[in-house]
């Protein structure tokens, strides 16, 4: 028997001991059974999109000799069958994006679709739950974009905090590519250097909330040219925002439902005027006029972000703090 097969055996989705085999599992509070109930719900997920096709094709097949209870029988248990099969390999990535919002260590959870490359139907999702800046045009709206996953790797490089002698502000235009984050720390602790000052916050914050916005920033959002938008805080363009843009497709949740929408984000010109404008962003009105008094207190101006609707994930202000905990910071 090749492997293969064995897979499908062991993912048998008529199989209801798996289920109740699960269900112990998550009863015990198992890590892994999150992983497999994710799963579950894209597995469902993907059947309904099968459905959908199937039912769209139905006019088609009305007059098929093999258009009947039978075939329809067998190749609606084929049909779920296989959207099992897929999401256990994790080809939509749906799965991780659940394990990211209900996991408890969410701000450190890395999913695997960021590295599935541009094969994955969801890498362009700004990811799922750190619900990010709102858009400046409805300052008492909390709807707000969402972004990818933070990851841990890169623990083995050094602290890379310490700014190279021959820094100038000329590096801010130059395409950057983070390959851990204790680089992407590096290479930005100048710029949030500046704007810590401008806020009166600690530069770790900034970075912070740039790492969890941005997947450490493997995941910033491309402009229209291909070319990196350097939106570090994922900022969107409303109509009173006068510089470039650029179209990323999110996932919003509102009332605890995720839906696919497409915004125009802020596009800049290199990483410091993607802070300078989260700076603008914050002192621009009265809405973050708490955090900018409590600035000095990490934990209290990030509270006050939150409690102002920057974002609508409940747990935004923990995660970012959470972030700060990495060997990166050291």
């Amino acid at each position: 028997m090749d492997n293969s097969f064995k897979t499908n055996v062991s993912s048998n989705v008529l199989d209801t001991h798996n289920l109740d085999s699960l269900r112990k599992r998550a009863l015990n509070n198992d890590e892994t059974a999150l992983k497999e109930v994710a799963k579950q719900f894209e597995s469902l997920f993907t059947n309904m999109l099968m459905k959908s096709m199937r039912d769209a094709n139905a006019a088609f097949e009305s007059e098929s000799p093999m258009n009947n209870n039978y075939t329809q029988f067998y190749r609606d248990m084929q049909d779920k069958q296989m959207a099992a099969d897929m999401s256990q390999s994790g080809s939509m990535g749906l799965a991780d994006i659940i394990v990211r919002q209900l996991s408890n260590d969410g701000g450190n959870y890395m999913p695997a679709s960021s590295l599935q490359g541009d094969t994955n139907p969801l890498q362009n999702i700004q990811a799922v739950n750190n619900a990010t800046a709102v858009d400046k045009a409805l300052p008492e709206d909390k709807e707000a974009t969402t972004a990818p996953a933070v990851d841990e790797e890169g623990n083995s490089i050094d602290d890379g905090k310490q700014v190279n002698a021959g820094f100038s502000m000329a590096d801010a235009a130059r395409p950057m590519q983070f390959n851990s984050p204790a680089e992407f720390v590096a290479s930005l602790a100048p710029f949030a250097d500046l704007v810590a000052k401008r806020l009166n916050v600690s530069p770790d914050v900034l970075l912070a909330q740039a790492a969890l916005e941005t997947g450490w920033g493997k995941k910033v959002s491309t402009d229209n040219n291909g070319g990196s938008s350097h939106n570090l805080f994922n900022i969107k363009a409303d109509k009173r925002w006068e510089g470039a843009t650029t179209s990323v497709d999110t996932l919003e949740f509102s009332d605890g439902v995720a839906k696919r929408e497409k915004h125009q984000f802020r596009s800049y010109e290199d990483f410091q005027s993607s802070f300078n404008d989260f700076a603008d962003f914050l002192q621009s009105g009265d809405r973050y006029s708490d955090a900018l008094r409590n600035s000095a207190d990490s934990a209290q101006f990030l509270n006050s972000l939150q409690d102002a609707g920057y974002a609508t994930d409940p747990n935004y202000a923990a995660k970012i703090q959470n972030v700060m905990k990495h060997d990166a910071f050291k």
